[in-house]
């Protein structure tokens, strides 16, 4: 196995044994060769993990490990990312598939650009059984190339809905610097945000990424309980802290990032045009009343509002 791979893959999963193989088939079949596969199983139930040793005993890049509990979605995206050593990175799911020419056509463009930190290609769907299915994309006119700054974050954060960008292949050096996932549901847009503030997107006109859509998946979760247990982990009793949302990752992203004050005061006003939408203030509004009773409770005598 290469000790410097240009390429790391990083498959975070958890009991994903329905799909786990067809997605490592379409991740070892591709033309571009020079790449790792890091997988981190959180500690699945089913057959993941005889799938995954399986693979490693036969092919030299994957490197497998299996952790002793479920830590979560969020720990596990990050943990797949330290582990890397590649020039790139690319996330990948175990219920999604790549074409063959996937890596190859976006590492192409990575090299070409050094303008650029993230590459993606167009998207299919499939369902569970791997048919095609109408297409759930996002707005092709988010002026992600943009060279200005405000225009790549707005793209991100008011245009964005299924963020399939977090699995392009991105700068591995880009990703650093923005820092890990941040642990509440909905982080992948923030990180993408972040990534908009340190260069322009590309996309391959052509569609090299299916993302399957079934009910055992994040999106198809009832309620917002059992995403936040999902992207935290079923052993955390933990609740997601009140500053610990997207707006507030976004709002650290833009002042910690290398952009001038001019348009760092435009991504603000970006910012500011997201959090007064509606449904996000009334989000936040239903968040914050939820947390106010277990804070009064905490300090009925000085009436005091502290976070949790």
């Amino acid at each position: 196995m290469n000790s410097h791979p240009c390429v790391s893959v990083g498959l975070p999963v958890y009991n994903g044994e329905a799909f786990l193989d067809v997605a490592l088939k379409a991740i070892l079949s591709q033309t571009f060769t020079d790449f790792e596969l890091i997988i981190s199983d959180n500690a699945s139930t089913d057959r993941t993990e005889e799938i995954c040793r399986a693979y490693a005993a036969q092919d030299s890049r994957i490197r497998y490990e299996r952790q002793p509990q479920n830590l979560g979605a969020a720990w596990n995206f990050n943990h797949v990312f330290q582990l890397a050593r590649g020039q790139y990175f690319r996330w990948a799911a175990h219920d999604d598939l790549i074409a063959p020419t996937a890596l190859e056509r976006c590492v192409e463009q990575l090299d070409r650009d050094p303008s650029t930190v993230l590459c993606a290609s167009q998207v299919g769907c499939i369902n569970w059984q791997g048919d095609t299915i109408p297409p759930k994309c996002d707005p092709r006119d988010r002026n992600l190339d943009s060279a200005q700054p405000s225009l790549r974050f707005q793209g991100i954060l008011l245009q964005s809905f299924w963020c399939y960008e977090i699995f392009g292949l991105i700068r591995a050096s880009a990703l650093r610097k923005i820092g890990p996932m941040a642990n509440h549901y909905g982080s992948d847009r923030a990180t993408l945000a972040a990534l908009t503030l340190q260069g322009r997107f590309a996309e391959i006109p052509e569609i090299l990424f299916m993302r399957r859509f079934h009910m055992k998946q994040s999106t198809s979760m009832g309620s917002a309980q059992e995403r936040e247990q999902w992207h935290k982990g079923v052993t955390s009793q933990k609740k997601t802290p009140l500053l610990e949302r997207q707006s507030i990752s976004c709002l650290r992203a833009i002042l910690q990032s290398d952009l001038n004050w001019g348009d760092r005061l435009q991504c603000l006003g970006v910012l500011r045009h997201y959090f007064v939408q509606p449904h996000n203030w009334q989000y936040f509004l239903r968040t914050w009343l939820h947390y106010k009773p277990a804070r009064a409770a905490a300090s009925p005598k000085t009436g005091t509002i502290a976070l949790k």
